[in-house]
């Protein structure tokens, strides 16, 4: 192909027209930012530039396509309610959100525990190993501002009460009680969008739905 350069052109300026008429395939680049068309060892890098917190290096190449491509949308929910259980049902099904408001008694505000039923989650699925993860999870997804305890409980069929050992960051609780809340009914309250219940206008008692 005839050159476009000029006769004093230097060597430089001649090597860098050259390098532009070589005919490079550039349709993989394109490819690198999908998260289902990419090589899987890029899969990784990806989740990295994505600050997912929960990646797993034993997850399959399916799971972590699937991490990488709701990735974005997941960071849209964090600090919600809603987050910290999509992050628990990837554990097990059976963990719950236990807010401070919904505790019997009333806990500390800005505050909640995520709870193992012990009968229905048994000692071989939740080892130390395993409640870390979750703990680490739920704190990167969970609000700023809340505190959380993870509690290994066991709760009678036929009543309210209930016996609990807890674990919270590294530190392990160990709290054994029998109280039935029956002052009121916390379903009818009225709730925001993260979950805590709606004060009055005195901020002395809470707005039901009737």
């Amino acid at each position: 192909m005839t050159s476009l350069l000029p006769p004093n052109s230097t060597a430089a300026e001649i090597a860098l027209e050259q390098a532009l008429l070589v005919r490079v395939d550039l349709s993989r680049v394109a490819a690198l930012k999908n998260p289902f068309a990419c090589q899987a060892d890029v899969l990784p890098f990806l989740g990295w530039e994505l600050a997912i917190s929960h990646w797993d290096t034993t997850w399959t190449v399916a799971e972590k396509r699937a991490a990488v491509a709701g990735a974005v949308a997941f960071h849209k929910r964090k600090g919600t309610r809603a987050a910290v259980e999509e992050v628990l049902a990837r554990f097990h099904p059976l963990l719950s959100v236990v807010e401070w408001w919904q505790m019997d008694p009333v806990g500390v505000p800005h505050t909640f525990e995520v709870r193992a039923p012990a009968l229905e989650i048994g000692a071989e699925f939740l080892t130390a190993e395993t409640a870390e993860s979750i703990i680490r999870d739920v704190a990167a997804a969970k609000p700023l501002r809340s505190h959380f305890d993870f509690v290994q409980s066991l709760e009678a069929q036929a009543t309210l009460f209930m016996a609990a050992g807890g674990l919270a960051g590294g530190t392990h609780r160990a709290d054994y009680q029998a109280q039935h809340d029956a002052s009121r009914d916390w379903s009818l309250v009225l709730q925001t969008e993260i979950g805590e219940p709606v004060l009055t206008e005195d901020g002395l008692d809470y707005l039901e739905t009737h």
